[in-house]
């Protein structure tokens, strides 16, 4: 496992060694999470597509395609 942080210092994780998504970082700084200061990247923005409920058919919110995050419709 390798220890990884946002280029502020603000967000931190320990990391499994599977690769940062372009999209998992410090939304304060706009940076991604990296090993060293010279891997630091731009945090880019979520790539929503839509979700939907397996019992009744309709749109559930979204997820990253990227990370894998889920937002919840309301």
């Amino acid at each position: 496992m390798q220890y990884k942080r946002c280029k502020c210092g603000k967000a931190e994780r320990w990391d499994t060694g599977e690769a940062v998504r372009p999209c998992e970082g410090c939304t304060e700084c706009q940076t991604t999470y990296a090993g060293s200061s010279a891997d630091h990247k731009p945090l880019e923005p979520h790539d929503w597509k839509p979700q939907f409920n397996r019992d009744t058919g309709q749109e559930d919110g979204a997820v990253c395609t990227r990370c894998h995050k889920r937002k919840r419709g309301d």
